[in-house]
């Protein structure tokens, strides 16, 4: 992790969490000190140096992730200097639309716009108070958090065939009233007014889905 501000802070410490070895670097002393107890190692000094990377043991690095705030420079310098030392995925932090054009240009593994990420987000929940979370997955496809259309009611998804009539998936159910997650939903299984699915597929088809129910309604 190259950059300790808010974004890195917290991915530093996800990533950790998840059980991932993390190597956090910052010029920033106090914020290095403040990373020693949640990370595996925090060192103070320039990412854009390639042999302090090296001292480091960023070349045995899986992944890097460059989050340096608005210096695209620093961020540009580090990721050349994490190529030399041939860390294979690297994934950078921009703060706007001409910062990642710039950074795509070096075949970086991903750009990550968070404000941009978060308002798609806010503006999916809004649109509809039936859309609990939003995650998009490719542009025009999501997995989205729905409370179940009432024409699903009273209907398995082996019945109500998604992916045929939809070209949709139901990839989780989640019962409220239970407290359970069923990560593989059983097919033969009723939808009650308690859960809430996962699914995932074309934006535009779910969004018409919760406007205009399921053509089929409810079953007698």
């Amino acid at each position: 992790m190259v950059g300790l501000g808010g974004f890195g802070w917290w991915a530093s410490i996800a990533l950790r969490r998840e059980g991932h070895e993390v190597i956090a670097i910052d010029k920033n002393a106090r914020l290095v000190d403040r990373a020693v107890d949640y990370v595996d190692i925090s060192v103070s000094g320039d990412a854009t140096d390639r042999e302090f990377l090296r001292t480091i043991g960023a070349e045995s690095a899986d992944a890097a992730i460059v989050s340096t705030g608005n210096d695209l420079a620093a961020s540009i310098l580090t990721i050349l200097a994490l190529k030399d030392l041939g860390v294979r995925d690297i994934y950078v932090k921009v703060s706007g639309l001409e910062a990642a054009r710039a950074v795509e240009a070096f075949n970086v593994t991903e750009t990550i716009f968070p404000e941009r990420e978060a308002a798609n987000r806010l503006a999916h929940r809004l649109e509809t108070k039936t859309v609990l979370d939003y995650v998009p997955i490719a542009p025009g496809y999501s997995i989205q958090e729905i409370a179940v259309p009432d024409g699903w009611l009273g209907r398995s998804l082996s019945e109500l065939k998604l992916p045929h009539r939809f070209g949709i998936t139901v990839v989780a159910i989640h019962d409220l009233l239970e407290g359970s997650l069923n990560v593989v939903p059983d097919s033969e299984r009723p939808l009650k007014e308690s859960d809430v699915v996962l699914v995932a597929g074309k934006d535009e088809v779910v969004a018409r889905l919760l406007r205009d129910g399921d053509e089929n309604g409810p079953r007698e």
